[in-house]
């Protein structure tokens, strides 16, 4: 049994876990099987700097570090099947968690607008309540407070992964890292300094606790500077992995924190709105 999982590649071309399950063809989407579908519902169980987490399948925006390139894409493809299946029995329980470098997870209407209508029935199977919330309803207020994009939970002494990640101006999400003073309780944020008048990148981070930080990254826009946006996701992104992903799920609490943060360009959408 692997101790470190350092490399998922099953996705050459795929990124979410539902395209991996649907065999990774952009051109032929085929649906979800019940197996399937009850696999992206389960939870999978992984420790990342020190800390258990709990988080559905669907929910872990991508299982590779990075796409491959290489030309025997075959051999690959059942290679990287054979470490995607050593992850889910890992995974699918507390006993055998991974301990991992990094997870990227997207907190999204998971059945909401999937190309196989069917696979909407994934929200009746969800275990946790904040997924469920989310899962068919677009303008939830944990969706609004949430970072639109995905954001990692990372190990603070495993970093160097990060230097995949290019910010567009020959830096990557790394070198903004390797320049943060990291400080309990506070959000850090370094900007690319080549940023436009009407948009800057910035990467934001934040410890959590233990060896667990979090990283995420936020652009400016005319309704919210990039250091109020990074703030106020801070405050969310933490809430929500004390809060949901945790041996206890405590979703009263989340939904209080999540409500007095939401973005101030919400979603057009207004059904279940659990605020008002």
């Amino acid at each position: 049994m692997m101790s470190r999982l350092t490399v998922l590649s099953l996705l050459s071309v795929c990124l979410s876990a539902g395209a991996i399950l649907a065999g990774c063809s952009p051109t032929s989407p085929k649906r979800h099987s019940d197996a399937e579908v009850a696999l992206l519902a389960s939870d999978a169980h992984v420790i990342v700097g020190g800390v258990p987490l709990i988080v559905p399948f669907v929910a872990l925006t991508s299982l590779a570090e990075k796409p491959s390139f290489s030309l025997d894409r075959k051999a690959d493809g059942e290679a990287a099947e054979r470490k995607l299946e050593s992850f889910r029995r890992t995974a699918g329980s507390p006993e055998t968690a991974m301990v991992i470098d990094r997870l990227e997870i997207t907190v999204r209407p998971y059945g909401w607008d999937d190309f196989d209508a069917p696979f909407r029935r994934i929200c009746l199977q969800l275990t946790r309540q904040w997924a469920r919330s989310i899962c068919d309803n677009p303008s939830a207020p944990l969706r609004r407070a949430m970072p639109k994009d995905q954001f990692f939970l990372a190990d603070d002494r495993k970093l160097d992964g990060f230097r995949d990640y290019s910010i567009g101006n020959g830096e990557t999400v790394s070198d903004h890292l390797d320049r943060m003073r990291l400080k309990s309780g506070e959000v850090s944020v370094i900007c690319d300094a080549q940023g436009s008048s009407k948009s800057t990148s910035c990467t934001a981070a934040t410890p959590f606790t233990q060896h667990l930080i979090v990283v995420w990254r936020v652009w400016s826009n005319s309704a919210e500077a990039a250091g109020s946006k990074a703030e106020r996701e801070g405050i969310a992104i933490t809430a929500f992995v004390a809060n949901a992903l945790g041996p206890v799920e405590n979703f009263p609490t989340l939904i209080s924190v999540a409500c007095d943060l939401i973005r101030p360009t919400p979603s057009g959408e207004t059904r279940g709105d659990a605020c008002s």
